[in-house]
């Protein structure tokens, strides 16, 4: 009994600590096996959420982008001044089925994104699919804005994306391409095949951005004081047919061309045809020069009556007295351009007028680049109204490519929007003589120092030049209240260097013009003050001696 008594406390005793140690022992294991299971869920978790966010950049690349990044060549200005590159950007997508409150959503948006309207988001919310875009181009900081917002549903997706650091610099001429980074426009679309070359270098252009800005911000200035509709300038090298500038207005920014308005995408210096008036004057003196059907001595009847056909040939400043051919061009007599054309006949005008390019699109880069519109049949009255710029209708860059033919010594080059290789020579064919091409430079200085150009006189700059003033055609013939105004020039008259052409669109007469919107008040002081900016940009030595005089000037028209 008493053995009985001792033993058993002993017994229960260890019996319990058997328990106690069996649990712990388990418990260890439990703990040990929860471990394992937490650290293997951590696992796949990780593993998912990788291959989430994976497959999510891969279903955006299914429905917006090539899986392999695309490469297009940067497009620089003749000075190497960077004009278009492409960049890595964002593009925002939702995914619908992960989104709750669309207008919840929208405002959130508007208030990082401030570039797109809250409707213009809801529209875009509202299209079908699971996955949606909202927004291209974001920017790293813009990204970040909306990361920080923290709706579940959005998804960014990186593309290469053209940027213009110029903004609307330069745009018609540089142009702009599409999200799969395909040249839409401009030189993006000429040079396309060459951009988009794998490791192509940079493609130089022949503008220069210095250039282009000057003529830029004095054509915007000209064209809200004269309120015209519309207006384009060009200046390039008289040797080369290197454009060193063309500004068409009114313009667009090419990072955001499908916000701009469709006519302003419109290149009106090389798709525009107008019926340029007076500036065909010089081109029909040097065909009858160059023909020998007149020289500068002989005196045309003026003053007299012209009729061809049923048509008037009449004279804006009509002369009681016979002219020679310089005052015939400096007083812009319609009546004697008239005179000197149908001597040389219709034919041979028309053979003149495709030698230097006016009677077929501009061979230049530039898809942007406009047929002219010819008459059909080519009659006597078509040879008078031709020859003062009436009746055929041409661009602004085929006037100014035509005009640095015949004013460099006489050989037509090829317009390019591409910079010359130094190692090349320029190809070039005559279409006049030197000495008709001297003579030529003569006449055109003696209007800017004596004639209807006296606007376009710059100080150190020996300009010379032609204004030319239009009537727009109408349903019933002309109409004299909406005009085409312009002035063709180059200097520096010594050694031809640039030929500069300014052009405006039914400009209006405003304070100072005295009621006149003709080209002498608008487009020749334009010009004067873009020669003035660009003169010293382009190195051309100004005169400071005693101005330089055309031999008419010196000596009168009759010796």
């Amino acid at each position: 009994m008493t053995q009985f008594d001792q033993g058993g406390p002993i017994r229960r005793q260890m019996h319990v600590e058997d328990n106690e140690y069996v649990a712990v022992s388990e418990g260890r294991i439990r703990i040990r096996i929860g471990a394992a299971i937490f650290v293997f869920a951590l696992i796949v978790a990780i593993i998912r959420l990788a291959e989430i966010s994976l497959l999510t950049e891969s279903n955006g690349s299914r429905f917006y982008k090539s899986s392999h990044p695309q490469y297009r060549a940067d497009i620089v200005d003749r000075n190497g001044e960077l004009l278009a590159t492409t960049l890595e950007t964002y593009a925002l997508y939702a995914r619908t089925k992960y989104i709750w409150n669309k207008a919840e959503l929208v405002d959130q948006l508007s208030e990082v994104l401030t570039d797109i309207s809250r409707d213009e988001l809801l529209r875009r919310l509202q299209r079908r699919g699971d996955q949606v875009l909202l927004r291209r181009g974001l920017t790293p900081k813009e990204k970040q804005a909306v990361f920080h917002l923290g709706i579940p549903g959005l998804i960014f997706q990186t593309e290469p994306q053209r940027i213009y650091p110029r903004g609307n610099l330069a745009a018609h001429v540089v142009g702009f391409s599409d999200v799969d980074l395909k040249g839409l426009a401009g030189a993006e679309r000429a040079f396309n095949d060459v951009l988009s070359s794998d490791n192509a270098p940079s493609l130089a252009l022949s503008v220069d951005l210095r250039v282009q800005n000057a003529v830029a911000e004095e054509l915007n200035r000209s064209m809200e004081k004269f309120e015209a509709d519309t207006a384009a300038a060009i200046v390039m090298d008289i040797n080369s047919g290197e454009v060193l500038a063309m500004a068409s207005l009114p313009n667009y920014d090419p990072n955001r061309p499908d916000t701009s308005l469709p006519k302003n995408l419109y290149n009106h210096a090389s798709m525009s045809t107008y019926e340029l008036g007076s500036v065909f004057k010089p081109i029909t003196m040097a065909m009858a020069l160059e023909e020998g059907v007149t020289d500068l001595v002989e005196k045309f009847p003026v003053q007299r009556p012209l009729k061809i056909r049923d048509k008037v040939i009449s004279d804006d400043h009509p002369s009681k007295m016979p002219l020679a051919m310089p005052e015939i061009l400096a007083e812009s007599s319609n009546r004697g351009t008239a005179l000197m054309a149908l001597r040389v006949g219709g034919d041979r005008q028309q053979s003149f007028l495709k030698e230097i390019g006016l009677l077929d699109r501009v061979p230049i880069e530039l898809v942007e680049s406009a047929a002219p519109q010819v008459q059909k049949e080519w009659q006597d009255i078509t040879t008078v109204t031709v020859s003062y710029g009436h009746g055929i209708s041409v661009t602004p860059l085929a006037l100014t490519t035509a005009m640095a033919g015949l004013l460099n010594g006489g050989e037509y080059v090829k317009p390019t929007l591409r910079k010359r290789d130094s190692g090349h020579p320029v190809k070039k064919h005559r279409v006049i003589s030197n000495q008709t091409s001297k003579t030529l430079r003569d006449l055109m200085r003696y209007v800017a120092t004596d004639g209807t150009g006296r606007n376009a006189r710059v100080k150190g700059y020996s300009v010379m030049g032609k204004t030319g003033t239009a009537d727009k055609p109408s349903r019933d013939g002309y109409d004299t209240k909406r005009l085409v105004s312009s002035f063709i020039s180059a200097f520096p008259y010594e050694d031809p260097k640039y030929v500069v052409f300014v052009t405006f669109d039914e400009p209006k007469a405003v304070e100072g013009t005295y009621g006149y919107a003709t080209a002498g008040w608008n487009a020749a002081p334009t010009t004067r003050a873009i020669i003035e900016r660009i003169g010293p940009i382009l190195n051309v030595k100004r005169n400071v001696g005693p101005i330089a005089l055309s031999p008419f000037s010196e000596q009168g028209a009759l010796q």
